[in-house]
């Protein structure tokens, strides 16, 4: 067992009675704006590593951080179908870092509006006025169907592009025109219809001139994009520096500030803070104003703080599994019994109570149990007794498992992981626990870099505790099939094939391919292909003088910090606080 770090209170701590804020309550965690927004200030935030590009067709669109901030996509997540400071629907939380990605929750980015015609083609009718970063060499020119018909093919067509190596013959089928000068269409065949839906949430739009005079943009001082920031400095291993975009075209959708011209901040700090106790300090201290990620242990110290808001939540981003190569014959792994017999002796409860309080799921892959995916989840209790079995704890019946298997003895494996915390201590435990039925396991942890890469290559040979893909990807089954990088475990099921392609044949019907999913969830579960460890609660802390929030991290498929845009900082109330 792991013995958990004492949580002490740091002297200083800042203990305040609140002025008027100009909030009313709802619910525990969740606030009604009601103040006037005000300009100006800086936000401060952060994140643990530097980002791998500032190109998303020559970095992973999801290591590529801070074109969520410059750039933009065809659409994105509908910011007033979340909370949107108490004033949106709530179809939608947008605390996930970054899985969800439901049409029925989609807003215009650089297109306006669109039109789903059959299940092979999108038509894009792009939004007028929007305007390029004044920089060289496009010097504030207008955005044209041009900009996004070259972006979305160079996405398509460049080896490095993360669109090309996930979905090359997605890839390969899509056909990309303009038939005037605001209009972008786009075809592909009917089977990679939902890959394509998935792209235009991710893939940024740049311009054609800065590509073509850069070759690429992988400079950080070449970006150029049409969001609402504009990156004005990058000091590797410490700071990214954003200005406002004076020229935005977004205007505020709702709540006291509808209509006004965003954003509201005058710019925006996100720090590069790898060493957790740094950012805690940072954020104690009121020099960070988000907290964006707080595990359960770290929670428990800043809910004894009344001053500041928090909402608690799941969250897939950053979840791991325990992947086996199990197209290996000779591996154990390829035995279901043996696969089987792993799960039956980790004790989940114990490290659900152990290492996240109790706060948690013991069922998150693969999908966690999200309101905005509630028809494609099963919950543990509905599943079959035997697929609720291996969720529980019977070292006995895992020994005679692997004793049935040719394995009386147990074996040796070597784990990869990410050498970080939340990663090495869940599996340190499950160490110990597979050692009490003769399998002893070796964990070989790795920096963020060399791990991505064993991810993205799924380059291991017995065992890797590695992330997978959200909930927005649930009825591509890319988690379980294909030869892509989220397929870990490396799974050729007929199955699982045919499932999937009844889905991608559903899909954008997304009732129908909820059900699917639903219905073969038993199935998956059962054949112990991927082994999932619980997941705790995530907590989200922010001090109060950020406005018009309430917890967002990521509207739409991992556009983290595009919440940012909304917020507004109430720096009378900070300076009352913190007297700066």
């Amino acid at each position: 067992m792991i013995k958990k770090r004492l949580v002490t209170i740091v002297g200083c701590l800042i203990v305040v009675s609140l002025i008027a804020t100009g909030c009313a309550k709802v619910g525990e965690d969740i606030t009604v704006e009601t103040k006037d927004p005000e300009y100006g200030g800086v936000l401060n935030i952060s994140m643990i590593n530097d980002p791998q590009g500032f190109d998303d067709a020559i970095q992973a669109h999801y290591n590529c951080q801070s074109l969520k901030l410059t750039n933009e996509e065809l659409w994105t997540g509908d910011w007033a179908k979340g909370r949107a400071g108490g004033h949106g629907s709530a179809e939608c939380d947008w605390f996930n870092g970054g899985g969800l990605n439901r049409v029925e929750h989609k807003a215009g980015a650089v297109a306006e509006s669109w039109e789903i015609v059959g299940k092979d083609t999108m038509i894009f009718h792009i939004r007028e006025g929007i305007k390029w970063h004044d920089k060289t060499p496009v010097n504030g020119r207008e955005l044209t169907a041009d900009d996004v018909v070259f972006s979305l093919n160079r996405q398509c067509t460049l080896p490095t592009a993360y669109m090309k190596r996930t979905y090359p013959q997605a890839s390969a089928s899509m056909q990309i025109s303009a038939p005037d000068a605001s209009t972008v269409m786009i075809k592909c065949e009917p089977k990679y219809f939902g890959d394509i839906i998935t792209m235009l949430d991710y893939m940024e739009i740049y311009p054609r001139e800065a590509v073509e005079e850069f070759e690429d943009m992988s400079d950080w001082k070449n970006s150029i994009g049409t969001g609402p920031f504009i990156l004005t400095d990058y000091v590797p291993g410490s700071l990214m520096t954003f200005a406002r975009n004076p020229n935005y075209w977004e205007k505020d959708p709702v709540g006291p500030g509808s209509g006004n011209q965003l954003p509201y901040v005058d710019g925006i700090k996100l720090y590069i803070i790898p060493d957790e106790s740094t950012s805690l300090a940072q954020f104690r201290t009121g020099k960070l104003d988000i907290l964006h990620q707080v595990d359960w242990e770290i929670a428990q110290e800043f809910l004894q703080m009344p001053q500041l808001k928090h909402v608690s939540y799941f969250d897939d981003y950053g979840q791991a599994c325990i992947y086996m190569r199990t197209d290996k014959k000779d591996s154990p792994f390829a035995d279901k019994r043996v696969r089987q017999a792993l799960w039956l002796a980790i004790d989940n409860q114990q490290i659900l109570d152990d290492y996240y309080g109790g706060e948690g799921t013991l069922l998150k892959w693969p999908l966690m149990e999200f309101k905005e995916y509630a028809g494609a989840y099963v919950p543990l209790e509905q599943l079959p007794e035997s697929v609720q079995e291996l969720y529980g704890y019977n070292p006995e019946k895992a020994k005679q498992l692997l004793a049935d298997a040719g394995y009386p003895n147990g074996f040796k494996a070597k784990i990869i992981c990410y050498n970080q915390r939340a990663y090495t201590d869940p599996l340190t435990m499950v160490k110990a626990m597979w050692a009490k039925v003769g399998v002893e396991l070796e964990l070989e942890p790795k920096e963020w870099g060399a791990y991505t890469s064993v991810i993205a290559r799924r380059a291991y040979d017995d065992m890797l505790f590695g992330y997978y893909s959200g909930a927005g990807t649930c009825f591509k089954a890319i988690n379980y099939t294909g030869s892509g990088m989220y397929n870990g475990g490396y799974i050729d099921d007929p199955v699982l094939n045919k499932a999937r392609d009844e889905m991608l044949a559903a899909y954008p019907d997304e009732v129908v391919a909820d059900q699917i999913h639903r219905e073969l969830m038993p199935y998956l579960l059962e054949q112990a292909y991927v082994i999932a460890l619980p997941a705790g609660k995530q907590y989200r802390f922010w001090w109060p003088w950020v406005r018009n929030y309430s917890g967002e991290y990521s509207m739409g498929y991992y556009n983290l910090y595009n919440y940012s845009k909304y917020v507004w900082l109430d720096q009378e109330l900070k300076e009352s606080m913190f007297g700066k």
